[in-house]
């Protein structure tokens, strides 16, 4: 039996082919504890070393939350040299972990009665979203929350466009002077309507650009300035942000991140320019507050029952799976849980929750080749135990 070598796309590819997710649990800050969060410490290790080689990663980090108590582990290193090895507090680049965060505020705003789900984004971004078929006044805010609006993905590696992801990457310009959301946006909609608004799910990118125009149109406040206002300060996050158009650097503790092809990192990515993600993907936390972050939502303490509860209503979205307004469903051998994953150059992640467990995983690479039957499997046991056990 040999072990066998995949393309790998995406996180979201990877985690929802394992069906499977992770817990947490709320905690108010300060009342943490570290130590052994109830899981099997030598099997969790064993399997994070496994996976962190078959993604071909120079490091990886996991971090298991069961109420107060946070316990983190390592693989490897968060850079080639000098060593050091990742944990709970190590940041990444979290990818479209971001959208949580997104979807989180938006729906605030809803309950604010700023914003209504079932409006045209026309309505309150006129002229943004122009493309050949794209009517904006057909697609409604609710549409981009959950990947219905017919709006093609500007990153494009999700639904197999590999062509629009190299557009994006080595695009040298956008590394000096940073794209504007608008232009993000474009990449997008210049490839016109992919189908009617609400028939269908397709993941986009775009659609959380538009998002984070939205909140700032209504706010009158950057995306940055309201992750920090309304998540991350109410939760005490100490390590999280939203950096900022040419916000390329990273505090320490930070993984840098790289891109290989079958483990050889060929490139450093690290200080990639965040405003090609921008508000589909841009977030930088760690482990410890991701859990913190997810826990919280899922107990209330971020948005009425009642809102979470239209947050969890679920539609499949191609190539993805069971998606609600922001939030993932994955199976476990026990429950469903609720998170997202995590993808953009450098860096792969994935945090699930049940609302009392949670695990939150990283590695410092995006693998062109990986062994995806072992990293499949590492994940499936990893996720299981932190939530299962």
């Amino acid at each position: 039996m040999g072990s066998k070598k995949v393309l790998v796309g995406t996180a979201a590819m990877v985690v929802t082919t394992l069906m499977v997710s992770g817990s947490a649990t709320a905690v108010q800050s300060g009342k943490e504890k570290s130590g052994q969060a109830k899981s099997d410490a030598a099997l969790i290790q064993k399997e994070l070393d496994r996976y962190r080689v078959a993604t071909g990663s120079i490091g990886a980090a996991a971090t298991i939350r069961n109420g107060d108590t946070v316990q983190g582990y390592g693989s490897g290193s968060t850079q080639l040299f000098p060593t050091a090895k990742p944990n709970e507090d190590t940041r990444f680049r979290v990818g479209s972990q971001t959208k949580m965060f997104v979807a989180t505020i938006v729906l605030q705003l809803v309950e604010e009665g700023r914003i209504d789900l079932n409006k045209p984004i026309e309505d309150y971004l006129p002229g943004v979203v122009q493309g050949t078929g794209l009517d904006p006044k057909a697609i409604t805010v609710r549409h981009l929350l959950q990947h219905r609006s017919g709006i093609k993905d500007n990153v494009g590696f999700v639904n197999g466009d590999y062509l629009q992801s190299a557009v994006l990457l080595l695009n040298p310009t956008w590394q000096v002077v940073p794209p504007s959301e608008q232009q993000m946006v474009n990449e997008g909609t210049k490839a016109g309507k992919q189908f009617d608004p609400g028939t269908k799910g397709q993941y986009s990118n775009t659609g959380y650009v538009v998002l984070g125009m939205l909140v700032k149109k209504v706010t009158g406040r950057d995306l940055a300035t309201e992750v920090r206002s309304r998540i991350v300060e109410p939760l005490g996050l100490k390590s999280t942000f939203y950096p900022r158009a040419g916000e390329k650097g990273l505090p320490g503790p930070y993984s840098r991140g790289y891109l290989s092809v079958s483990g050889l990192p060929l490139a450093d990515v690290t200080n990639y320019e965040p405003a090609v993600w921008g508000a589909a993907g841009a977030l930088v936390s760690t482990g410890r507050d991701l859990t913190t972050f997810l826990n919280a939502l899922l107990e209330g303490e971020l948005l009425p029952r009642a809102r979470l509860a239209e947050m969890q209503k679920l539609q499949t979205v191609d190539k993805v799976g069971a998606y609600g307004l922001g939030l993932q469903q994955f199976k476990t051998d026990c429950k469903d849980v609720w998170g997202h994953t995590g993808q953009i150059a450098g860096y792969t992640t994935m945090t699930v929750s049940d609302g009392k467990r949670a695990i939150s995983t990283g590695v410092n690479n995006t693998p062109v080749i990986a062994d995806g039957k072992a990293q499949t499997d590492a994940m499936i046991k990893m996720v299981n135990d932190a939530i299962c056990a």
